[in-house]
């Protein structure tokens, strides 16, 4: 009987830290999720009407990212903004996850490297962990196609954007690391997003932000136009 009880309680748990990614379409128009993969499995290039929602279908241990295509054709193969394509050649937002660093545990952060094209919010079940949004609804740097999208701040023009979101040349966030010729815009209108790739202090960059958050609860709904920013100080 001890050990049936064991067995149960071992059920229980795993369902407790079941994993789930939900992704909510509160944009006006219909989105493609085109995902990127460094370790498990997800859905790819997910089309979501407006004001939809699907789950992605991760497994316990998926790591990689969501980029957000707008404007797209009947088979995702070319977009306004964003879909298939991870060059920044048209801008998009980026959510990135990691559920595989730490079993139970997860890490994510929104990232505008690539730019951004639809407002974000990163939000765990429950309270006790930091729900990180953007919303850029003027005054891009360098404007993209589009409405309010915005070229990577890695990027000191749209032609500099020409040959991807990190332009060895014609501007540039500092080896790839530190600030761009318009990260500032990016990090003082979204302190919980990142503004160049080592925005959360790495190798001595400033501003050290709260771009990154590991929480315990694993049950994630990332919302696409959330028409909301979040202010959390690291």
């Amino acid at each position: 009987m001890a050990a049936l009880s064991a067995l149960v309680l071992a059920a229980i748990a795993t369902v407790v830290q079941a994993q789930s990614l939900t992704v909510l379409n509160s944009c006006s128009e219909s989105v493609l999720l085109s995902t990127g993969t460094s370790y498990g499995t997800i859905h790819n290039n997910v089309n979501v009407a407006a004001g939809h929602s699907t789950n992605l279908g991760i497994s316990s241990n998926w790591d990689g990212a969501i980029n957000v295509g707008t404007g797209c054709n009947s088979n995702g193969s070319k977009c306004t903004t964003g879909g298939p394509t991870w060059n920044g050649k048209t801008p998009f937002s980026r959510a990135e996850f990691n559920f595989w660093a730490v079993p139970g545990r997860v890490t994510y952060d929104i990232s505008l490297i690539y730019g951004y094209n639809v407002g974000m919010k990163i939000s765990p079940a429950g309270s006790n962990c930091d729900a990180f949004a953007c919303t850029i609804s003027s005054g891009c740097p360098v404007r993209g196609p589009g409405s309010n999208t915005c070229y990577s701040p890695c990027c000191s023009s749209a032609s500099a954007c020409s040959s991807g979101a990190l332009p060895a040349s014609g501007g540039g966030c500092v080896n790839n690391a530190g600030p761009g010729p318009n990260s500032a815009f990016y990090y003082n209108t979204c302190t919980n997003a990142y503004a160049f790739p080592d925005n959360d202090g790495a190798n001595g960059y400033v501003p050290a932000n709260n771009v990154d958050y590991t929480c315990g609860n694993t049950t994630i709904t990332l919302t696409l136009c959330p028409g909301t920013t979040s202010h959390i100080p690291k």
